[in-house]
C-alpha cells in the first residue's frame, strides 16, 4: 500500500525542481536507494528525516512524525493514529484571537489529559456548568445528597440553571432522588426552616423526589458514617454534596467558596462550589454510591409538604 508520506516527497520534488532520485537523495541527505523507496511509499523515513522533510516544506514536524507512525502502524491501529493526527491538526490551527478560542482549546486539552485517570476536576464557575452538562446526559436515574443545601435557594449558585436541568431530565423520564441533610440547630431558626421548605417545594415542583434527614440522627447509622469517611478519604469537602448518574458516574464537591456578588453598594454573598470532581472509577462508584441512603427510612423522610415537615420538626422539639 502506498504510504501517505510519499505525497510529501513529491511535494519536495516539485518545490525544489528535483528531476531524479539522485537529486532528491542529495536534498534529503540520504542514499539514492533509500530516497527511491521512500518516494515510492515502500519505506517509512526515520524521525530525524521526517523533521528535515517538514522543514523543507515549512510544515510542523509533529505532523510528519505522526504521519510516519500512522504509515508504519498495523491496519487496526491506523485509525487511532489518524485521530491523533486530526487532533494535532486542530491544535496547530487554533487562532490566537478572539482570546476565548485558544482558552477553550486549552481547557479541552486539560480534560483530555485527565481522561486516562477516569477523573475530571473543575474549578470555579466551570464546576456548576459541568454539573449542568452532566445532568443533561443522564438517561435513567440520579441519586444525590447534600449538606450545603442552601445553594439551592433563589439567588444562589444552583438556581435556576441546575434546577432547570433537573426538570428537563425528569421530562426525559429520568428518576431523580435528592436528600437534603439538615441539622437540628438549623431548624431552630425560622428563616432557615422557611428556606428549607421553599427549596423542597421547588424541587418537588420540578418532579424530583425530595427527601430530608437530620445530621444528628444520620450520624447514628454506621452505614452513613462509613460513607462520609469514604468520601473524605477521596478528597470530598467537609459538608458533603454528591450525586450518582445512571449508577456509572459520580460527582462530588471538594471545596466551597463564599463569593460577594456586586461591585456597587453592599455585595450579596453567594455560596459557590469552588472545586468539583467527576469520576467513573469502578471502585469509587461501588464505594461512594449514595443510593443506600434512601433505604434508611428510620432517618430519611420523603418530603410531603410544608405542614408535614413542620409536624416532623415539632416532634424534634
Amino acid at each position: 500500500m502506498t504510504m501517505e508520506i510519499a505525497g510529501y516527497i513529491e511535494a519536495i520534488k516539485q518545490r525544489y525542481h528535483l528531476k531524479s532520485d539522485y537529486a532528491l537523495a542529495e536534498k534529503l541527505g540520504i542514499a539514492q536507494p533509500e530516497a527511491n523507496l521512500i518516494r515510492r511509499g515502500l519505506k517509512v523515513p526515520r524521525p530525524e528525516l521526517c523533521i528535515k522533510i517538514a522543514k523543507l516544506l515549512d510544515r510542523n514536524p509533529v505532523e510528519l512524525l505522526l504521519i510516519a507512525q500512522k504509515d508504519k502502524a498495523p491496519a487496526p491501529a491506523k485509525e487511532y493514529w489518524m485521530l491523533a493526527l486530526n487532533a494535532v491538526d486542530v491544535m496547530l490551527h487554533v487562532p490566537k484571537s478572539p482570546r476565548y478560542i485558544p482558552r477553550k482549546v486549552e481547557a479541552i486539552g486539560r480534560e483530555l489529559r485527565q481522561l486516562e485517570s477516569q477523573t475530571l476536576t473543575y474549578d470555579g464557575a466551570a464546576a456548576s456548568a459541568e454539573a449542568v452538562r452532566l445532568m443533561e446526559t443522564a438517561e435513567r436515574s440520579v441519586d444525590a445528597f447534600m449538606e450545603r443545601w442552601n445553594i439551592w435557594k433563589k439567588g444562589e449558585a444552583l438556581y435556576p440553571s441546575y434546577l432547570l436541568a433537573n426538570q428537563a431530565a425528569v421530562r426525559r423520564n429520568v428518576r431523580i432522588r435528592r436528600l437534603l441533610i439538615l441539622t437540628r440547630e438549623q431548624m431552630r431558626h425560622a428563616p432557615l426552616v422557611a428556606d428549607a421548605i421553599q427549596i423542597m417545594e421547588d424541587q418537588q415542583r420540578a418532579g424530583i423526589k425530595i427527601f430530608y434527614g437530620f445530621r444528628e440522627d444520620l450520624d447514628r447509622a454506621p452505614a452513613f458514617q462509613r460513607l462520609g469517611e469514604d468520601f473524605k478519604k477521596h478528597g470530598a469537602a467537609q459538608d458533603l454534596n454528591a450525586a450518582m448518574f445512571d449508577g456509572e458516574i459520580l460527582i462530588f464537591s471538594q471545596s466551597y467558596d463564599e463569593v460577594p456578588l456586586g461591585v456597587v453598594g453592599k455585595p450579596t454573598p453567594i455560596t459557590m462550589i469552588s472545586r468539583l470532581q467527576i469520576t467513573w472509577k469502578p471502585d469509587l462508584i461501588r464505594e461512594l454510591n449514595p443510593a443506600p441512603l434512601f433505604d434508611m427510612t428510620r432517618y430519611v423522610f420523603e418530603y410531603e409538604g410544608g405542614k408535614s415537615f413542620q409536624a416532623q420538626l415539632a416532634r424534634l422539639a
